[in-house]
């Protein structure tokens, strides 16, 4: 087991405990697929070839009946060629078949077909050719085809070709309004609940004389439904249509996809479905302009049943429980969607759901006061759907010819709340009017300089303008903040920016929460809703200069409260907008001086203020040195040496003209000996070298961290050897000031390990640092072409326990290596599953996610899933072209890599010895919970 997450344990769709399993099930899932398939395609042969049946899963996979014999066909799916001991079984059945045939227990004759989408292997190739193969059973694979029997189609090499193959055969039917791959999907479903005994194929047959009818009948459910979008693209954990529950509401803004899924989703469901958009209708009326219509729909091909139904006098709920009693008898069910429920009084609703207990309903609604009372008055809680992912913003913008990193789609996200339409809409204006470049809009809209009003804005404003005073004031003094906030701190908000009192706030939050405006989080917090923050933002700026300060403090001001005992870093983040946006530099230069502030990823928020600062000379002297040692600090972390020497110049210069202090010039003095190390410059280093040594106090604390810029300006020099008798002996005295031996940290998680540390006092920085020197020790060891050992992973510890998130993905990153230059491919899958991608996303890092994804498809393609690795690089390819050069070249390398270990595999695993594998197991710990 690997090191301890530093992110909360969270379920990653994209993610398993167990690779080989989850492979299994997929290889599986595949198989029925393909079956179904092929099962269709024997439908679509049927009548022509004489079939009269076609059974499903009895004793074989696909049964054909006609008139004087049955066939038998066992379908196989093998990603490798077929042996004989995947066959031996259905063999054996077909002689028991063939038995019942013969002694008249079954009619007419019986022949047996397998059919396979790979080739046989040699060993059975030559059982085909000997006398022995069993007569009467016939083996057919790709390019092997019947030639005799017409209702058997070709095999296919894998599912993709199979869809095809079926919807150039629907194509040929006489239903051209239908779309061939809407039929074949539709039929495909029909198959899978025939295989599972499900009405109204519970006997597992299709008759083929009711085919056309079962045809006609999709047509018109579907012609019901509103078109699905050319290109649709499914939204986060998306519902499914038909569910148990029998009446369910789906709600959500307009623009929020609602129509589109239920079009789209319409097209893969097996069910009865039927649609009506119930805007227009008065609620008196609603029972019975269904009834009528829904009968006609469901029963109006089926001789007399209309009748039956739509007797004369009839009221709307008797129609309604006559179509239930029918659906009853028939064993079927059926599900209504009706539109924008929330334009039905509520007690309308109950009289048609209560009149029709057969019936499923599905209700689509924007939410408002009256989606409240529907869930009341029903029993339902309303499923919001959660618009669209990264990713999936990321695959349109790429369509669009928008350039984008996870981070820029992330904030745009953010902007329009992932609605689709608001999302689509905004990256159409992208690349009309920003050159394709997702962060300009976003900038834009962020700071309402944009010139072309967005759909969000034109669709949301009647809504926005409904809302009474209090209510704009309310979505407008909180649209500064992207995170939830209890209800105190809200109400104080509103105190101080409007002087709205409590109970008139309350008042304001309890309709806005009726009219999904906010959005509850837990017990007790809740925000405004992303898609009307822009609203709210746009109506503050109305309100004046002076409010919009007021309401930037009030933010503040609570956050810095909150901050001792609320380190959330999503709240950390807006704390520093609100010091940019008020001009607060003291706690932004403080801040951009601390090793933690850079780990956290806070400096990107704050950079480009910060550089700001540096040019302003109305800025006290140390505030713009403090401010340029940060800036240089990042550049280091980043590797970017580009404008570090005119900073340290400025440094020095400001150092020198203001009489700055002994800080100050310690600070310069190691940047430059780090500095002139990178260049290879020894003479320079010596001379700051003894120039730190004449300045430097004498404590322990000083000294610590001069030994170690000294080893890592070795280590830059190329003196490894040097670089590592220095960092031995400053871990030697780091674990000592911790109170820690070796044997502490073996084996154990960081929670075990705190409460061994030493006195009662924060460690963070000592942890910080000895997790620095170990990690630069295994950089050394392994430039000198030795093996780490578990430098590496105790770095990855210490530095959990500091909360220092950036380098522990970086390091985390460089174990990953590690594993793999051993050929230790599982150990490195490993610790990006179980360690890195838990707290990238858990922690929303996403300036991380891009290069460890792409990392991560490295080590599937090592592993052997080439298949899981290329659909991770395609995942990823929308991201490309938004990314700066180095990402962009990091990631086509990683593409080659792939393409690379395809054509020529690496070695193999690695087989780590029993005694090694335990020792490096128990050094590593258990996974728990942090």
């Amino acid at each position: 087991m690997k090191v301890q997450s530093m992110a909360s344990t969270e379920q990653i769709e994209s993610f398993n405990l167990d690779s080989r399993q989850l492979a299994r099930i997929e290889s599986v899932h595949r198989g029925f697929l393909y079956q179904h398939f092929y099962a269709l395609a024997c439908l679509f042969r049927a009548a022509n070839a004489g079939v009269t049946h076609v059974v499903v899963e009895n004793d074989e996979d696909v049964e054909l009946v006609l008139p004087d014999k049955r066939i038998y066909v066992q379908i196989k799916t093998r990603s490798s060629h077929l042996i004989f001991s995947d066959i031996s079984g259905a063999l054996s059945r077909f002689d028991a078949i063939k038995t019942e045939h013969k002694d008249g227990r079954r009619s007419g004759t019986a022949e047996f077909a397998i059919v396979s989408n790979s080739p046989p292997g040699p060993e059975l190739s030559e059982r085909l050719r000997s006398d022995a193969w069993p007569s009467g059973v016939t083996l057919f694979w790709p390019g092997k085809i019947p030639t005799v029997e017409q209702s058997l189609p070709a095999p296919w090499g894998n599912v993709s070709d199979g869809f095809v193959a079926c919807c150039a055969a629907a194509n040929t039917l006489l239903f051209s309004i239908l779309a061939p791959e809407t039929l074949v999907w539709k039929l495909a479903g029909r198959i899978m609940a025939a295989a599972a005994g499900i009405e109204p194929n519970a006997n597992h047959t299709f008759v083929v004389q009711d085919l056309p009818a079962l045809f006609e009948q999709l047509v018109i459910q579907l012609q019901d439904f509103p078109a699905p979008p050319l290109r649709y693209r499914p939204q986060e954990k998306e519902p499914l249509l038909v569910t148990t529950h029998r009446v369910r509401l789906v709600t959500g803004f307009s623009g929020a996809g609602k129509t589109s899924w239920v079009s789209q989703t319409a097209l893969h469901t097996s069910d009865r479905l039927a649609y009506y958009d119930v805007a227009d209708i008065s609620g008196p009326a609603l029972a019975s302009a269904v009834a009528r219509e829904l009968a006609a729909r469901l029963f109006g091909k089926t001789s007399g049943k209309l009748g039956e139904i739509l007797l004369p006098g009839a009221t709307g709920t008797e129609i309604l429980f006559a179509i239930g009693r029918h659906l009853a008898e028939s064993n079927l069910t059926a599900t209504l969607v009706l539109d924008n429920a929330h334009r039905v009084p509520a007690a309308d609703l109950v009289v048609l759901i209560e009149a029709s207990p057969h019936l499923h309903f599905v209700l689509l609604a924007q939410p408002n006061a009256a989606v409240a009372r529907i869930e009341a008055t029903l029993g339902v809680e309303a499923e919001p759907l959660l618009g669209w992912t990264n990713e999936t913003a990321a695959a349109e913008g790429s369509s669009l010819g928008c350039r984008g990193d996870y981070s820029n789609y992330e904030r745009l996200l953010k902007l329009t709340g992932g609605l689709p339409l608001y999302t689509q809409n905004a990256l159409k204006i992208a690349a009309d009017n920003y050159g394709g470049e997702v962060d300009r809009l976003c900038a834009a809209i962020e700071e309402r300089t944009h010139i072309v009003e967005t759909a969000q804005e034109l669709i949301l404003a009647d809504v926005f303008d409904g809302y009474n005073d209090d209510e704009r004031r309310a979505v407008a003094g909180l649209s500064l903040s992207d995170v939830p906030l209890s209800q105190s701190e809200a109400s104080g908000v509103l105190k101080a920016t409007f002087g709205l009192e409590k109970p008139a706030a309350a008042a304001a939050f309890r309709r806005l929460r009726l009219s999904g405006a906010i959005q509850i989080f837990g017990a007790d917090r809740f925000k405004v809703h992303d898609a009307m923050r822009p609203l709210g933002r746009g109506h503050l700026d109305v309100c004046g200069a002076e409010v919009a300060r007021k309401a930037h403090e009030a933010i503040r001001d609570l956050l810095m409260a909150a901050l001792p005992r609320d380190h959330d870093r999503q709240r950390v983040f807006l704390l520093l907008r609100m010091f940019v946006a008020l001009g607060n530099i003291k706690p932004l230069v403080e801040m951009a001086t601390d090793e933690i502030f850079h780990e956290l990823g806070y400096m990107e928020e704050i950079s480009e203020y910060l550089n700001q600062v540096v040019e302003s000379e109305e800025i006290p002297a140390d505030d713009r040195f403090w401010a340029l040692d940060g800036l240089v600090f990042a550049h280091f972390k980043e590797g970017d040496d580009a404008d570090i020497r005119n900073k340290l110049d400025r440094m020095d210069k400001l150092v020198h003209q203001n009489n700055l202090g002994l800080s100050e010039c310690l600070a310069i003095g190691m940047k430059r000996m780090i500095f002139a190390a990178r260049a290879k410059d020894v003479a320079t280093v010596k001379t700051t070298m003894n120039e730190l040594s004449r300045l430097l106090p004498q404590t322990p604390q000083h000294l610590r961290v001069a030994k170690y810029n000294y080893a890592l300006a070795l280590f830059e020099l190329g003196m490894m050897d040097d670089c590592i008798t220095a960092t031995l002996d400053l871990i030697v005295e780091y674990y000592d000031l911790l109170g820690l031996t070796l044997a502490d940290v073996m084996g154990k998680n960081p929670d075990k390990i705190f409460p061994l540390l030493k006195g009662d006092h924060s460690h963070t920085d000592d942890l910080k640092h000895l997790a620095d020197t170990l990690d630069l020790q295994a950089k050394a060891t392994k430039a000198m072409g030795n093996h780490p050992g578990l430098a590496h992973v105790h770095a990855l510890k210490f530095y959990s326990m500091a909360h220092s998130l950036d380098s522990f993905v970086r390091v985390g990153q460089e174990l990953v290596d590690d594993f793999v230059e051993r050929h230790d491919y599982i150990g490195a899958r490993d610790v990006i599953e179980r360690n890195l991608m838990p707290t990238i996303l858990g922690l929303k890092l996403t300036g991380r996610i891009i290069p460890i994804r792409g990392q991560y498809a490295v080590v599937l393609a090592y592993c052997g899933a080439f298949e899981k690795a290329e659909t991770e690089m395609t995942r990823l390819l929308p991201y490309e072209n938004g990314l700066d050069p180095r990402g962009r070249k990091e990631l086509q390398d990683q593409r080659a890599l792939i393409a690379e270990l395809k054509r020529n595999p690496p070695p193999p695993q690695w087989q780590m010895p029993q005694r090694i594998r335990g020792a490096m197991l128990w050094d590593l710990g258990d996974p728990q919970q942090p």
